[in-house]
């Protein structure tokens, strides 16, 4: 383990002092070019990036080893591959796919301090969970997951995270999924947190190929901080449904960026979001879509809609359609306010507690999301997750 703090190294003394391959110089020319993130970065400009970069942490860097297959789940321990799905090929490289185009400096951050990728190479149906765990303090621990995804192929993949007794540590990790053609994917993450616990910062890149289909979804829930920046490549004939339910509470900062870039004919997108903040909490939704002038027929649509619980709650909403061609269908929107006062009074004519009746609305509100997860038994535990955190924070 080493002595490292994010913000005081170069490019190159990072291919220096970490020893890192030559392979990886075109990276870091990326991360050069792109720089530290700061407080004017536009995708963290509401996170509080620069106290994290600023920090003193212990580096840890893992040497995998192959381990055996058994179980439906990828577990990663403090950066360590501690078992692996059967029927999943799991391999441990030096290389892998990077995107040269991506928006966020800690992507290629993370690709330059992580000396293995995990690779899951996926040729078949299958249901896989991914569970990260984080237990040591004040400790940066990054890694990056390569998912290769063949043709025609029905995968599910269930994210959990566990960050308990982690105080001061980071979790830099992230995604590079690639889904072949006519595939299906849906991916589900399930993250609660609470404040003092590992702060998480997931940069991902999704590229789907001609035909395929992925699903996104994604549950934020408690007084933690985490940050999720995505960058999807979409190709001609994709569907693509992304949705987040956020809820934060304390002093939280939670939120997620995202691009759809369009690249192809007759795709399209469906991108929601719903939020709902109490007490200092900040969310934040960044949404774009972009269609370049290889997309036309493409139909996609963007909402956001934020419920702030007190005047100190802060709802950072962009949503945003960046478009070069004429031939589509889009549409984009945001809101953000208080709960219904007429839903609240009707409810309170009815007999129920001004409480028992905002929770009511609360919960509604949340399930609408919850509801499109089609595993039911996963649509639970999402459920559970979120009412446990609600009515923790309640008391």
């Amino acid at each position: 383990m080493t002595p490292f703090t994010l913000s005081d190294h170069t490019t190159t003394e990072l291919l220096t002092s970490l020893g890192l391959d030559k392979s990886k110089e075109p990276i870091a020319s990326r991360f050069s070019t792109l720089g530290m993130p700061g407080n004017k970065t536009e995708q963290y400009k509401h996170f509080s990036i620069k106290p994290l970069l600023q920090t003193d942490y212990t580096l840890v860097q893992v040497q995998q080893k192959e381990i055996q297959a058994s179980g439906e789940t990828l577990e990663i321990r403090d950066g360590v591959v501690t078992s692996v799905p059967e029927d999943t090929d799991v391999t441990f490289n030096t290389d892998g796919s990077v995107d040269m185009e991506h928006y966020d400096a800690l992507y290629y951050m993370g690709h330059l301090l992580s000396p293995q990728y995990i690779t899951v190479n996926i040729e078949s149906n299958v249901n896989i969970t991914i569970a990260h765990h984080v237990t040591l303090e004040q400790t940066l621990i990054p890694y990056r997951i390569i998912v290769n995804i063949a043709e025609n192929c029905q995968v599910q993949v269930y994210e959990t995270f566990h960050t308990e007794n982690s105080q001061g540590s980071l979790l830099l990790y992230g995604l590079d999924v690639s889904v072949g053609q006519k595939s299906m994917l849906t991916w589900l993450r399930n993250q609660s947190a609470e404040g003092g616990e590992a702060v998480v910062i997931g940069s991902h890149h999704y590229d789907v190929d001609e035909h395929a289909k992925l699903t996104i979804q994604t549950f934020d829930f408690g007084s933690g901080t985490a940050m999720h920046l995505y960058n999807n490549d979409l190709a001609a004939r994709t569907e693509t449904r992304v949705s987040h339910l956020l809820f934060a509470s304390a002093k939280a900062h939670r939120g997620n960026v995202i691009l759809l870039r369009h690249n192809g004919e007759s795709a399209t997108s469906r991108h929601q979001a719903k939020a709902i903040l109490k007490d200092n909490a900040v969310g934040i939704f960044d949404g774009r879509i972009q269609v370049n002038n290889s997309a036309r027929y493409t139909k996609t649509s963007q909402n956001s809609k934020a419920i702030l619980l007190n005047n100190h709650a802060f709802m950072k909403s962009k949503p945003q359609l960046e478009i070069y061609i004429d031939e589509l269908e889009a549409s984009h929107g945001s809101t953000i306010g208080q709960l219904d006062e007429a839903a609240l009074f009707y409810l309170c004519s009815r007999g129920i507690t001004t409480d028992e009746a905002r929770k009511m609305l609360i919960l509604a509100f949340a399930n609408e999301m919850i509801e499109e997860v089609q595993e039911r038994s996963l649509a639970e535990q999402v459920k559970d997750g979120f009412e446990s955190t609600y009515h923790l924070e309640k008391g």
